[in-house]
């Protein structure tokens, strides 16, 4: 009986001979390594090629955020955008006790205006603040700014001096401590320092002298308070042509003259100028600017 082979072994065996025939070709094994070089390339190029898109996205979204919390924080310092705010932490708990010195004011609130010292009376630069329980107090940075000035007066107590932008700065005297140093940038409402007391003004009691100044020349600050830098543009030192008053002077071993008397004689003064200037006085609408000569920085001189 002869044996048949099953035709299925006899194909398994013939592709396992072509396959061994096949590994036998000089070629066979660096095609191998060609292909399986190839296919590792490829996957390497496509795994590089989703990170750099990642990267991309998550660099994308960074930015975004960082942009976004940039424009938010812009907002709270541009200084520009502020209005002139009461130098104290509560308004309702304060007055003025002694005001701005202007010389369109009836002869009444000019003498209310005036600072007696060392035997003469004095323009008053600014505005004289204090509690109405006559205690101390916090003084808080009117408009956010740097501080150019922090020093110890012996006369006006301690002084701070705030630069703002457009020419503009803050004075704040009487303070009996201060918190900040020159180089610091405050913001509106933070504390500069405590109210106190000082020889240039006695009669003020416990207060904070505040002045708003634009290029040098004082202003009237309750005018200011609830606006912006941008108020003060058309204040000019050089067209005020306001003249310096001539402080009367108390004259020793003789009963001090009474403010209005004082305020007589200097109405009187200022019609002799008025009549010798004529019409150059062309800028009478400044009413809110005092002499730059006058006030608080010439109390050195005056003592």
């Amino acid at each position: 009986m002869t044996d048949k082979k099953d035709p299925r072994l006899s194909r398994e065996e013939a592709e396992k001979w072509r396959l061994r025939k096949l590994t036998r070709k000089r070629w066979f094994l660096p095609a191998v390594y060609l292909g399986v070089a190839a296919l590792i390339v490829a996957g390497a190029l496509v795994f590089e090629k989703d990170g750099v898109h990642n990267q991309s996205g998550e660099k994308n979204h960074a930015n975004n955020i960082a942009m976004n919390k940039k424009d938010k924080e812009a907002v709270p310092v541009n200084s520009m955008k502020e209005n002139f705010k009461w130098p104290v932490e509560n308004k309702n708990a304060v007055s003025v006790v002694q005001p701005f010195y202007d010389p369109k004011a009836s002869e009444e609130e000019q003498a209310a205006a005036l600072v007696n010292y060392n035997h003469s009376y004095t323009q008053n630069t600014g505005i004289d603040i204090a509690a109405k329980n006559n205690k101390t107090f916090a003084v808080t940075a009117a408009m956010s700014g740097k501080v150019v000035k922090a020093e110890k007066d012996n006369l006006l107590g301690n002084v701070v001096e705030i630069k703002h932008k457009n020419g503009v700065t803050t004075m704040y005297e009487s303070l009996a401590s201060m918190t900040v140093k020159p180089g610091d940038t405050v913001s509106q409402g933070e504390e500069i320092g405590k109210a106190g007391q000082c020889d240039f003004n006695k009669d003020a009691g416990v207060h904070v002298h505040f002045e708003i100044r634009k290029d040098g020349t004082a202003v009237n600050p309750e005018k200011y308070f609830s606006k912006g830098l941008s108020s003060l543009d058309n204040v000019n030192k050089t067209n005020s042509n306001i003249p310096a008053k001539e402080m009367p002077k108390k004259q020793e071993n003789k009963q001090t003259p009474n403010k209005d008397n004082n305020m007589n004689k200097m109405e009187n003064n200022q019609k002799s100028n008025d009549s010798k200037k004529g019409s150059t006085d062309q800028n009478s609408n400044n009413s809110d600017v005092s002499s730059p000569n006058a006030g608080h920085e010439d109390a050195h001189a005056n003592g």
